[in-house]
């Protein structure tokens, strides 16, 4: 009996532990920022000129570090991107919204700072094009594909107070656009500023 006591202690000791070790290294929390976005596209040889516009993200994100230095960290986001583009017969933006999932892996040196880089995956779920002379939307989803990837590169300030502050560029791999309109491709890049919130972890 003394023998069976024992072990189920040693059971729930080990367990209590391995749970402790595995909540330490857990961390999640919320973020929102700007998104600085662009486009780029080979018709800029056909007098196509784009400019950013200034569009918004929010969602969370969840890191675990699997080693003292090294975490994994996917993120769930709403973000806008798009661009404002003319040509000799248009003056125009196309306003592009996406559910982001970046997956990164985060080394963080310092407890201050960290560096993280790896892709992101969007589905898209709205598209309009607003005309800059009268202020008309039209529905442009048609326009361009659902899926959409790219690289991320960043690094983060871990601050006082739970806050993070979060530097960006993503750089578009895949065609964002299809062929029902624009005959040469289009990408999405663009420079994102977060503030975040740590409801746990580091």
């Amino acid at each position: 009996m003394r023998k069976l006591i024992s072990v189920l202690a040693t059971v729930f000791i080990f367990a209590s532990l391995s749970t402790t070790v595995a909540q330490s290294k857990l961390g999640f929390g919320l973020k929102g920022g700007i998104n600085i976005a662009n486009q780029t596209t080979t018709g800029e040889g056909l007098n196509v000129n784009l400019e950013n516009i200034l569009r918004f993200h929010a969602g969370a994100y969840l890191n675990y570090f699997v080693l003292d230095k090294l975490a994994i960290q996917p993120e769930l986001l709403v973000s806008g991107k798009g661009s404002k583009w003319d040509d000799p017969y248009i003056n125009t933006k196309d306003l592009l919204t996406y559910i982001d999932i970046p997956l990164m892996i985060r080394y963080q040196p310092l407890k201050l700072l960290n560096i993280h880089a790896g892709t992101q995956f969007g589905y898209l779920i709205s598209a309009l094009q607003e005309d800059l002379a009268g202020g008309e939307k039209v529905d442009i989803k048609d326009w361009y594909n659902k899926a959409d990837m790219g690289i991320v590169l960043g690094a983060e300030a871990n601050l006082p107070y739970n806050i993070n502050l979060t530097v960006r560029y993503i750089l578009g791999l895949s065609e964002a656009s299809n062929d029902v309109e624009y005959i040469d491709p289009w990408k999405n890049n663009f420079f994102q500023v977060s503030l975040g919130y740590r409801i746990k972890g580091r």
